[in-house]
């Protein structure tokens, strides 16, 4: 599919300041699917977009489904991000007057997605997922609005000096998993268990070693949920 997207004017784009043209954002996307009969299938997904100003996205989703018996279902992909955003807002710099700061922001994020689903028996099953994620975003080539209007793009902002570092390194692992029993008709038990690992560090660098090795070092938080309903027959 291609996607053609004219250029527009975003009043939320800068936060709350002025508002600002936005550059046509132009693309192509696809995805392939295998027959879902069989035991193992597969799909591929993924999109292609830029502005033709240093602005682009590149997106690439491969997943695998795996049915041994009919009870049993395994569903794991990944996600793999690489974007450059030339005007990502930064922050408003009160001073004389406010500044509305951008950057340029080049970012990687990269996922993965497991989904197990078990059925022991009609009245019985169990749901695990799990999704480790790391996003690591450099920032440089720091600006300031001075003219959203400009139909020309380097009209819209004048180079500035930005003392802060956004740069950023977020990593989080989080998992649900649900055991479902029907204990009689009608009436269902749930017992779910949910851990949330997350950590960031102000670095812009993607290494993919380091980062998901450093995600499962972060403190965990548990949760434990026990959901009854009972039907009332009338």
């Amino acid at each position: 599919g291609f996607n053609f997207n004219r250029m527009f004017f975003d009043d939320r784009l800068w936060r709350g300041g002025p508002g600002g043209l936005f550059e046509d954002y132009n693309g192509v996307w696809f995805y392939v699917n295998s027959d879902d009969r069989p035991a193992v299938s597969f799909n591929y997904s993924g999109s292609f977009f830029g502005d033709g100003h240093g602005s682009w996205v590149r997106e690439y989703e491969p997943r695998v489904t795996v049915r041994p018996v009919p009870s049993l279902s395994l569903v794991a992909g990944m996600r793999i991000a690489n974007s450059v955003s030339d005007t990502q807002w930064v922050n408003t710099v009160t001073g004389t007057k406010d500044h509305y700061v951008f950057g340029r922001l080049a970012q990687t994020t990269v996922s993965f997605t497991t989904r197990l689903s078990y059925t022991l028996k009609p009245t019985l099953s169990m749901q695990l997922y799990a999704e480790p994620f790391v996003s690591a975003g450099d920032y440089g080539a720091f600006k300031e609005l001075v003219d959203g209007r400009a139909p020309l793009y380097p009209d819209r902002y004048a180079p500035f000096v930005y003392g802060s570092n956004p740069d950023f390194n977020y990593r989080s692992f989080r998992t649900t998993n649900v055991l479902r029993w029907e204990y009689k008709p009608g009436s269902t038990l749930f017992a779910v268990w949910q851990q949330a690992r997350e950590g960031s560090v102000e670095d812009g660098a993607f290494r993919f070693r380091r980062d998901f090795h450093d995600m499962f070092s972060a403190v965990g938080r548990n949760v434990f949920l026990v959901k009854v309903a009972y039907w009332l027959n009338y």
